[in-house]
């Protein structure tokens, strides 16, 4: 009996460790190419990122856009939950530049499979190899959605959240591509998951959204023409913070209940 508790007692200690530190298994880091923003400050915040980001990760990886569309490819609908952080310019690879793919690109298909896209610098999914090829379209395309980024004008301010989970948030910083929170209101797959700064009302950068049917996430953080805004210890910040925190895989919870189920056998 002694042996039966203590076997259930061991499964269960395993199960709480593989959920408190494996809540995101893959990270991609793509730096080859960006946009509104120099190669060096771009290299800099992702590189903090491989560093910076020690808990709750299974691997994090630099890739080029060859190999960054293979990645999503192999970690779409795999039950675990995968992060591809980009600088401004999204890759061919996981979109063809110029909206030629309407529907059904690899970028699509990960968030659908309950992954995430971050993005800082420039418009999410608007530059591509050719320059703005993808245009405001790119985002409205691959989220599904009549979502925008145009606010210029804009000054942004940490949120009680945004100080909380990423205390290196300047005070208050330019933000003329938020994402806007009426929009993600009206929609009916879309909701507004974390808000790290706003304008006080309608505008939100940093920012994370979820879809509501597939469990996708899209971020944004400084999306704007600076490269002095503090990524490198802003971007850790969120995905260590935040994301690694209090984002639960699929696949973990899976696993927990069929181990349960095996542990009650004893």
């Amino acid at each position: 009996m002694c042996r039966r508790y203590f076997i259930a007692s061991v499964a269960i200690m395993l199960i709480i460790t593989s959920l408190a530190f494996a809540q995101v298994d893959k990270i991609a880091i793509f730096y080859e190419q960006v946009g509104w923003i120099a190669a060096d400050p771009a290299k800099k915040a992702g590189d903090a990122i491989v560093k910076g980001v020690t808990k709750g990760v299974n691997n994090i990886k630099v890739y080029n856009d060859a190999d960054i569309g293979a990645f999503a490819k192999a970690n779409t609908k795999d039950g675990d939950f995968d992060i591809i952080v980009t600088f401004g310019y999204f890759p061919v690879s996981l979109y063809k530049p110029g909206n030629a793919e309407k529907d059904g690109s690899l970028a699509e298909n990960f968030l659908n499979g309950g992954d995430m896209i971050l993005n800082t610098a420039d418009y999410i999914f608007y530059v591509t190899q050719g320059g703005g090829a993808n245009g405001d379209t790119g985002l409205k395309n691959i989220t599904n959605s009549n979502f925008d980024c145009w606010t210029d004008g804009t000054t942004c301010k940490p949120t009680a959240d945004g100080k909380k989970y990423a205390p290196s948030l300047p005070a208050s910083f330019t933000a003329p591509r938020c994402l806007k929170k009426d929009q993600i209101q009206a929609s009916t797959d879309w909701v507004v998951e974390m808000i790290f700064a706003d304008n006080g009302a309608n505008n939100m950068d940093p920012v994370i959204i979820r879809n509501k049917k597939t469990g996708g996430r899209v971020g944004i953080a400084f999306q704007v023409a600076d490269d002095s805004q503090p990524r490198d210890k802003v971007l850790p910040e969120i995905i260590q913070n935040y994301i690694v925190a209090n984002v639960t895989a699929v696949k973990p919870a899976e696993k927990a209940t069929a181990t349960w189920g095996q542990i009650k056998g004893f």
